[in-house]
Order: structure tokens, then C-alpha cells, then sequence
């Protein structure tokens, strides 16, 4: 396998306490026009693959980034594609862009991994290895309501223990033993909303300035979109076989995937968010912003 292909991960977050977006970094004195995050992972694979396998030449302002993070983005100042709960740090000064988003609905990237059945489990301690933000919150979100057993901790140092949340390639890998759960499934199970596991955020001060640069961003999305699509029975049998995954499960979740964030998928973003904030003492969302680069009729 190459290295290349080693960058379908995203990388452990250690928890921290939120820190308001306004003590990071502005956008002032940055050069902020056409530059956009990108989150690189297998759940962003619809954007990221056709510049990580040459099909396309790197858009220019296009950065492709593993595990980005909402303190990634703030010190760049830049437009940034990036999981929902990182997205909830940048939210009082950031616009969500509607027109690009990455959304599951019954098939999901994250998955909860235990040695039995789970609802033959009383109490467990559950492994956060290398799981991003968002992968955290709908574990929170769903593994006690859904499955029915007491999380006594949330552990990101070790191995895994009695359960464990595993998100991206890992997600999809086969077990030799255990049980898989899927997460987003349960999710909407419980919650009657999809999970938007990454969102596009731009910069206020940009939305506001120069509109017309955030819809040069959305286009150069939705033509990697359109790529993918015309490709993807290629991109589903590489990912299987470079990444030893399962790809029965890989295409149910990228035929299942959609990639905007229509007003359900907003109320969905905060219903997470609020199902969660006090226990990842996440930053209060009143009302965000909301930009469409193309306005629908």
C-alpha cells in the first residue's frame, strides 16, 4: 500500500474544553481568496479522490489535509470542508455553504465495535483511538440511548477496551471477531435526521467581501463531485483493494451519501449538536449563518 494511500484517516483529537473561535486567529492579513481545507478521509473520498489519484490537476487553492481540525482552520483563516462538530468552533464568525456538504443516512463512516452483542452489554468503557469530533458526539448521541447499555468512559489513550468507535477505512475493514454496529443508522433511528459529517464553512468577512470567490469554491467541489460520480465504480473497487475493505458496505455507504445541506441536514447538525454539547462542552450555536452560492428556485 502506498503512503499515499495511508491518508484515509483521521487522526486522534485529544478532548479539550472549548475555547471561543474569537481568541484564534483572524482573517486579517490573510490571503484568504480561493483557499479551501479540505478534510482528507474516506468519508470525504467524493471530493478528495480524483486529486489524490491524479484524475484531475490540483485545483489551485485546493489543500487536502488529514484529521483538519476547527483550529486548523481558524489559524489559516480559510474556507474549509471539515467534520460538523469541528465546524460548530468556527460557527460564530464562519458561514455554513449550503451547496457542498458530505451526508449519510442509513449507511454510515462510524461504527461501534464490541466483543459480544451490544445489547448483552450492561456497562463499557469505549475506545475514542483516532476518531474525529463528529464520530465522538453520535457515539455520545446513541450508544446508551439506542443500545441500551452505561459508557462508565470515554478513553482516547489506549487500545481498544470493552467497545470501541471506529470511523473512516477503519469502519469498513472486515472483523475477525466482535460485533459491528453502525452508528448513523442508529443515529437516525433514534433522531429521525441524517448525519452530516462534514460541512462546508466559509469565513463571514468573505461571504460578506467577495461572494463570488466561496461560489468559485463550490463550483471547484461539485466538478470533483461530478468526476467521482462518472468514475466511481473505479474509485469503489481501489478503495477496496488498497485498503482491504469491505466493499459490499463501502458502496451502500457512498450510494447512501448526498452532498448538500438542505435545511433538514441543518436541523440534524444542530439536533446533534445539542444532544451533545454540555457532555463535549461544545461552544452555543443560536443561529448560524447560512450562504447559497446558487440560490434554488
Amino acid at each position: 500500500m502506498s503512503e499515499a494511500s495511508e491518508l484515509w484517516y483521521t487522526p486522534c483529537i485529544e478532548p479539550r474544553r472549548a475555547r471561543s473561535p474569537a481568541a484564534w486567529s483572524t482573517t486579517e492579513d490573510k490571503n484568504i481568496v480561493g483557499l479551501c481545507l479540505i478534510d482528507h478521509s474516506l468519508t470525504t473520498a467524493a471530493i478528495t479522490y480524483p486529486i489524490e489519484r491524479g484524475w484531475v490537476e490540483p485545483p489551485e487553492g485546493i489543500e487536502l489535509v488529514p484529521g483538519l481540525t476547527a483550529e486548523m482552520v481558524a489559524e489559516r483563516g480559510a474556507c474549509a470542508l471539515l467534520g460538523s462538530i469541528d465546524a460548530v468552533y468556527l460557527a460564530d464568525r464562519y458561514a455554513v455553504v449550503t451547496d457542498v456538504a458530505l451526508v449519510s443516512h442509513h449507511n454510515g463512516p462510524i461504527i461501534i465495535w464490541t466483543p459480544g452483542r451490544p445489547d448483552e452489554i450492561d456497562h463499557a468503557v469505549v475506545a475514542l483511538d483516532d476518531v474525529s469530533r463528529t464520530a465522538e458526539a453520535v457515539a455520545r448521541a446513541t450508544l446508551t440511548h439506542f443500545y441500551g447499555f452505561q459508557v462508565t468512559g470515554w478513553d482516547r489513550t489506549t487500545d481498544e477496551r470493552d467497545a470501541a468507535v471506529r470511523e473512516g477505512a477503519a469502519a469498513f475493514r472486515p472483523s475477525a471477531d466482535g460485533h459491528v454496529g453502525d452508528l448513523v443508522r442508529a443515529w437516525f433511528i433514534l433522531s429521525g435526521f441524517p448525519l452530516p459529517t462534514h460541512l462546508l464553512m466559509a469565513p463571514r468577512e468573505l461571504v460578506e467581501r467577495d461572494p463570488d470567490t466561496v461560489r468559485a469554491v463550490v463550483e471547484q467541489l461539485q466538478q470533483l463531485l461530478s468526476i467521482t460520480n462518472e468514475r466511481r465504480r473505479e474509485l469503489r473497487r481501489n478503495l477496496a483493494e488498497d485498503l482491504g475493505l469491505d466493499r459490499e458496505r463501502l458502496v451502500a455507504f457512498q450510494n447512501d451519501q448526498t452532498f448538500t445541506a438542505s435545511k433538514t441536514v441543518r436541523k440534524a447538525w444542530l439536533d446533534l449538536v445539542r444532544r451533545t454539547a454540555r457532555a463535549m462542552q461544545l461552544p452555543a450555536i443560536e443561529e448560524p449563518v447560512v450562504f447559497t452560492a446558487r440560490e434554488r428556485s
